[in-house]
């Protein structure tokens, strides 16, 4: 019996929108498409799950396709694996065209044909939602708010489970006339994270909605965040604190304290660059603050609450808040990034 089970456009397209490290409007346009092919290569990693199919056409003439996707954190959650798609399998592709007419596809009804008869095989799993995959219905952990020394508790993993709090919650930024010129410029296709640069800090550390590692020692804490793969040392004693003439970075020259329960991060040097996938660019005057608070909750569990402030100078008229919440997540494993530019 023939079965299709959709994975619908608006879902992939918008979660991708959401959770992608850029805009779908950076590579594709509004109009929808087909594409059939058969799989040469399935990449299950982030920034984003791609596939590449030779699609052949009616003069038998090969053109090599990529299919873009969801990052494979929100996928993953959603039943995706790195078995979802088999190579060498005939695939039907249902999807936004490429801008500029480049020979690329969003991944939005994807069906497994019988190459002869065109007959659909099977679908991908979807279960929905994209959330950390074993917070759904899971007991609720309990961890010390405080370690032994009194600092506080923030070891582990920390993400977004279902239901539980939102991963950016954030005000407009306040642009002054220069940052509201910049951004009414701002073009998705300008987005460097298209072309895989790694981003500044606000966009790695303050807007990411994908999980974030945190490790302590006693002389510095390491905060790793799946998204982009960036890593952070950050010591206690401002060895890499910056100064006058410093060159900048893109995650910034970065000192930490702890204050009463909260880990105090504030930062320096940091290079220019758009927040998100939206713009909201900032100056190299940028400076932040981060503040982390460990929480409970009694129907969600342990959780780091993250609140960084920016200051700009250059692009904002006043300090600009950045604040996500997020939830201990056991046993998770991050998943490996590999960035591929746009045709």
């Amino acid at each position: 019996m023939k079965t299709l089970l959709t994975l619908s456009l608006s879902l992939v397209i918008v979660s991708s929108q959401a959770k992608a490290h850029h805009s779908f409007a950076a590579s594709f346009v509004d109009t929808e498409i087909v594409r059939e092919g058969v799989v040469n290569r399935y990449i299950f990693k982030n920034p984003h799950v791609l596939f590449y199919m030779t699609v052949t056409d009616e003069d038998g003439e090969e053109t090599e396709w990529m299919v873009e996707g969801s990052a494979a954190t929100s996928l993953r959650s959603a039943g995706w694996s790195n078995e979802t798609i088999q190579l060498g399998e005939h695939v039907r592709i249902t999807g936004r065209a490429g801008r500029d007419n480049k020979p690329m596809i969003s991944m939005g009804n994807v069906e497994v044909l019988d190459p002869e008869t065109r007959a659909v095989l099977r679908n991908p799993t979807v279960r929905g939602g994209f959330f950390l995959p074993n917070q759904n219905n899971a007991e609720i952990i309990s961890i010390p708010l405080l370690l032994a020394d009194g600092r506080p508790n923030l070891r582990g993993d920390w993400g977004r489970g279902r239901g539980g709090p939102s991963f950016r919650n954030h005000r407009a930024p306040p642009f002054n006339e220069t940052g509201i010129a910049l951004q009414e410029q701002w073009d998705p296709v300008d987005d460097p994270q298209v072309a895989c640069e790694n981003p500044s800090l606000p966009r790695q550390g303050g807007y990411t909605p994908h999980p974030v590692r945190i490790e302590q020692f006693d002389d510095r804490v390491v905060i790793s965040y799946e998204e982009y793969g960036g890593t952070r040392t950050v010591y206690f004693d401002g060895r890499d604190a910056g100064s006058v003439g410093d060159s900048l970075v893109k995650l910034g020259r970065s000192v930490a304290r702890y204050e009463d329960d909260k880990l105090i991060i504030e930062s320096t040097h940091i290079l220019a660059g758009p927040t998100g996938q939206y713009g909201n660019q900032l100056s190299d005057q940028t400076t932040t603050v981060e503040t982390y608070r460990r929480l409970d909750d009694p129907t969600q569990g342990p959780m780091v609450e993250m609140e960084m402030i920016i200051n700009d100078p250059i692009h904002l008229y006043e300090p600009w808040e950045m604040v996500w919440k997020k939830l201990y997540v056991e046993n998770y494993e991050f998943i490996a990034v590999e960035c591929h530019a746009p045709y």
